[in-house]
């Protein structure tokens, strides 16, 4: 049985270059839904003409409510709201034949990578693991990896296609866009795009059917520097037992597992962002 495990994000994909597109309460979200929804239908649908038997789909941007469930294909399983466990990548596991990743954005940290962060662009300015600069792609992908599920496709931002060549270098990368600066980026119209899309889906899943796709994996543990943009998160954590403070903005633990990474990682943006609502609220 094939089953294939999707997970869409909003910022790699093409036509979405402002904030105005990224929450529900900006003035042009519904352009980026729709953009988002149409090309998950192009994905699952070119997945069912592969041969796969099953797609659970999870909606991974901000509120992880952005795919319109109206227009979604009905064949496919979508994973909808936040927060939920492992965010990105929540309830995989290794029934799962590949993980496919559609709209992935650059790392934090990128050169001219649009919308550059890792996980919470408002607590994190990088994150390091095992001293490399790490994007939601690479962590979800060890995470995926120690279930035992490959990465067969990334379509985003081609800032990401280095990253994908050194860590996952069987994958097929899409490039849905070109970052220009952090608002700004070139992209062919979406009929092209949504072609191109279904073709790199299509020899993806040829490779997951021949066996040539395979686990991505670093050395254990994993060495995780959090480099973050308010000395306060710092100071609030840096005495957690697991937590060392090597400078003003940045913390460094060890994970045996990537699923502990991710855990923490998650738990320090949650942090991130109460701390941020409590400076919001001092008067």
């Amino acid at each position: 049985m094939l089953k294939a495990y999707v997970s869409v994000d909003i910022e790699g994909l093409p036509g979405v270059v402002s904030g105005t597109m990224l929450s529900p309460w900006s003035s042009q979200f519904s352009r980026a839904a729709k953009v988002m929804t149409r090309l998950v239908n192009a994905v699952v649908d070119e997945l069912y003409k592969c041969g796969f038997d099953s797609v659970c789909v999870a909606d991974s941007h901000g509120l992880m409510t952005n795919i319109d469930y109206l227009e979604l294909d009905g064949r496919v399983a979508v994973i909808q709201g936040y927060p939920r466990p492992f965010s990105m990548i929540t309830t995989i596991d290794n029934s799962y034949s590949a993980v496919f990743y559609v709209g992935y954005h650059a790392a934090a940290g990128t050169i001219h990578g649009t919308f550059d962060h890792t996980y919470s662009g408002r607590t994190f300015a990088e994150i390091r693991v095992n001293g490399v600069r790490a994007s939601e792609f690479l962590i979800n992908s060890l995470y995926a990896g120690e279930l035992g599920v490959p990465v067969a496709l990334l379509a985003g931002d081609e800032h990401l296609r280095r990253e994908v060549e050194d860590y996952a270098p069987w994958a097929i990368f899409v490039p849905l866009k070109t970052g220009i600066s952090r608002y700004a980026a070139v992209y062919y119209g979406l009929a092209r795009v949504e072609e191109q899309l279904r073709k790199g889906a299509a020899v993806a899943c040829e490779k997951v059917k021949k066996g040539e796709v395979r686990r991505v994996e670093f050395s254990r543990p994993y060495v995780v520097e959090l480099v973050l943009r308010d000395t306060l998160v710092a100071d609030v954590l840096e005495n957690w037992d697991i937590m060392e403070r090597t400078g003003a903005y940045t913390l460094r633990f060890k994970a045996e597992t990537a699923k502990q990474m991710l855990n923490v990682i998650e738990l320090v943006a949650m942090v991130g962002y109460g701390i941020e609502s409590f400076k919001a609220a001092l008067k």
